[in-house]
């Protein structure tokens, strides 16, 4: 399946904006993940801590549709306020500005209320079909929305 986009780092922000690890287990480039005790590279399950987005292995032949094999070499994108990234998202429709929460999986997916964690903002619209993925550029925020709106 074709991909909206080719690369995960689209804001041009690589310089010192990223992390290599080993990877725990094979990690889809768009996904989140986390450095574990053993200090590889993780599949997140919550918005916590150092986040980072795992780019395409490009370094080894890989695409953006490919996992990064399980003790392979992966670089992580930083999570920080103002990047844009292209995470990997579940299916739904997608609007300008729709807010962006982690799902299942290390994947993304619209958030429904106000206390998600909202990891960003989409930049894109696009309707993900059922049973499939794709990638949406997201510019990443800080903090939830509830947060954010209680100091407005």
């Amino acid at each position: 399946m074709a991909s909206r986009y080719r690369r995960v780092n689209i804001d041009g922000q690589s310089l010192y904006k990223t992390e290599t690890r080993t990877t725990a287990a094979a990690l889809l480039p768009g996904t989140a993940a986390v450095i574990n005790a053993d200090g590889e590279f993780a599949q997140a399950t919550a918005i916590t801590g150092r986040l980072y987005i795992i780019d395409s292995a490009y370094h080894q032949g890989l695409g953006i549709r490919d996992a990064v094999p399980a003790g392979d070499s992966a670089v992580g994108n930083y999570v920080e306020e103002g990047r844009e990234l292209a995470l990997l998202c579940v299916p739904g429709a997608y609007k300008k500005d729709s807010p962006i929460k982690l799902g299942a999986n290390g994947q993304f997916t619209l958030a429904t209320d106000d206390t998600d964690s909202v990891i960003g903002y989409s930049q894109d619209e696009a309707t993900i079909a059922a049973s499939s993925t794709d990638f949406i550029r997201v510019r990443m925020r800080v903090g939830t929305a509830a947060a954010a709106d209680a100091g407005a």
